[in-house]
Parts: C-alpha cells; sequence; structure tokens
C-alpha cells in the first residue's frame, strides 16, 4: 500500500500527518505504511480483541513506534482526534448503516484532510448476494454449521474475483484460510453493495467532494484515468480510460461526451467490478492529489461546519 499512495497523493504521505486506519485488523496495511513512513503517527481503530492483539504483537516484532491502536469501532468509538487522512478497506459495507459511518469518518477528518475507502460493488457482487440469500435461507449463520452449508451449497470464493494484486494473485489459499474467507463471504451477517453513483448522497455533509480511484474485479484491478491525465511510469500499474473499452468510433466518441458520473457507470455496466475505491475531502484537499485524482472528480457536495 505505501507505493499505491503517490498514485492518489502526490509525494505520499506527509511528515508529520496524524493518519487513522478505522478498522484496522490484524494491522498488516497499517504496519506497512507505519514502517513506510516513520515520520507520521498512525493510529488503528479496531474493536476485535483478537485482531487488535495480532497487530500489536506485528508492531512490536517490526519495531515500529509511531503506532497507536485504540479498541472501538467507526461510529461508536469517541476520538478527540482529527486526521489528515483516513483510510478503511473493507469496513464500511458491513455497518449496519454505511452512511452514518461515512459521515463518523467525515467528522474526524482535518480541515484539508483526504478519506480513502475500498467498498463492495452492486454491479460484480449481484450473485454472490444472490447466494447469500440461499445460505441464509437455509439456515446457516456464523458458524461451523454454517459453513457446512456453505460447502454443501458448493459456494467457495476465489481471491481472483477481485483482482487481488501481489502475493494474492493467482495463489491457492489453504483451507483454514478459505474457510475465514468463505465464512466472510457467505456469513457475515451485514453486507451492503455500492456503486461509485452513490457516494455523493452518502458523504454529503461529511466531505466537499468525491472523486474515483481504482475498480477490482476478475478483470484485474486497473486505475481509473477519467480525463486521460496519464502521469504514470511506462511499466507502471494499469489504467483505465472508459473510451478504452470500446472499438466503435462512435461509442468511445459517445462515451467522451459523457460527464464523469455517466462514464463510471458505463465502466461498472462493462466491467462489473466486485469492489472499488474511492477518496473523498474538505477544504484544499484535492490540491494535495495527483492529476489522475483531480481528473476523477465526481462531483462536489456540501459539509457542515
Amino acid at each position: 500500500m505505501g507505493s499505491e499512495l503517490p498514485l492518489v497523493i502526490e509525494g505520499g504521505l506527509a511528515d508529520g500527518w496524524s493518519v487513522l486506519d478505522a478498522g484496522c485488523g490484524t494491522g498488516h496495511t497499517l504496519i506497512g505504511l507505519a514502517r513506510a513512513y516513520p515520520n507520521v503517527r498512525f493510529v488503528g481503530l479496531e474493536p476485535c480483541d483478537a485482531s487488535r492483539e495480532i497487530a500489536q504483537r506485528l508492531a512490536r516484532r517490526h519495531g515500529v513506534g509511531n503506532v497507536e491502536f485504540i479498541d472501538g469501532a467507526i461510529s461508536g468509538a469517541a476520538l478527540d482526534d482529527r486526521f489528515e487522512f483516513i483510510y478503511s478497506y473493507g469496513v464500511v459495507h458491513h455497518l449496519p448503516d454505511p452512511r452514518a459511518g461515512l459521515q463518523w469518518l467525515g467528522d474526524h477528518l482535518a480541515d484539508d484532510g483526504l478519506l480513502h475507502v475500498w467498498l463492495y460493488n452492486a454491479i460484480g457482487e449481484a450473485q454472490r448476494m444472490r447466494d447469500r440469500e440461499l445460505v441464509r435461507l437455509m439456515g446457516a449463520h456464523e458458524d461451523a454449521a454454517g459453513l457446512d452449508v456453505v460447502r454443501a451449497l458448493g459456494l467457495s470464493l476465489s481471491l481472483d474475483a477481485y483482482g487481488m494484486p501481489g502475493a494474492w494473485a493467482g495463489t491457492a489459499l489453504d483451507q483454514a484460510e478459505q474457510d475465514v474467507f468463505d465464512a466472510d463471504a457467505y456469513l457475515n451477517p451485514v453486507v451492503h453493495t455500492l456503486r461509485f453513483g452513490d457516494l455523493p448522497r452518502l458523504l454529503d455533509g461529511a466531505a466537499d467532494w468525491v472523486a474515483a480511484d481504482r475498480i477490482y474485479g476478475p478483470h484485474g484491478a486497473p486505475y481509473l484515468d477519467l480525463a486521460g491525465a496519464g502521469g504514470f511510469p511506462a511499466q507502471g500499474p494499469e489504467l483505465l480510460r472508459p473510451e478504452g473499452l470500446f472499438r466503435d468510433p462512435e461509442l468511445r466518441a459517445r462515451i467522451g461526451e459523457l460527464d464523469n458520473l455517466d462514464r463510471l457507470r458505463a465502466v461498472e455496466l462493462l466491467q462489473q467490478p466486485t469492489g472499488f475505491r474511492a477518496l473523498a475531502g474538505r477544504g484544499d484537499a484535492l490540491e494535495r492529489c495527483t492529476r489522475r485524482i483531480a481528473g476523477n472528480l465526481l462531483t462536489r457536495t456540501t459539509h457542515r461546519d
């Protein structure tokens, strides 16, 4: 993740910033960032004791001293701090009320703060949502018996469905890892799926603007480049421009005439992503971002003081 942030924020995280990982889990992303940015203060928010203890052990193992951990959850923790950068990956869609969670995150942004979120996409996750409904109908719950129902139905989810980069790509999970992954995929009691177009409404009152970043799915995990800003090295990660999804010149011209939000609607319908990443911010935060992110602006919202 440390190498990805300069693709979103010019120069990556700045010395002296405070950063919140909202739902840090076992801390692998958090500790990796803390090691990459030793002059940045990190806070890991995590309600699960077992996960938080693993993260604390990981921090000690790597001798990381710029991280603190807080026992708490989004919307429930009483945090006095405000942060220049908040990220929450794979958490908000498990909240009973995603809008309330995003509003809480927005409340903890500094005046020029940035919020980075990873969410399930409603287009690519449609089949899994139907499978989850069938699992629940068969009486399965979050226990070993529930996983037996998942197996009896022949369900198993591959990380390839999320275009996972790096060490996960193309590798097989062992059975214990697969059980954890499938339990989350099919037995987690709360899952909301969303689309880019939902974000302006969900973040209204919490941020000044929303921009697209990246999609994830069976086709890979390309970064979105709606305005053709480029700026990536020749051998860098994949960039996706909506016009590139069509061979027909007339269709390429037609999608080029759409605004960014409608162009993203076309991308979602064509690529059927299972997940997506977006950025929101307050004040002058957009000036901290790369030209690509500025070109991916979806809408300007309002925020309460």
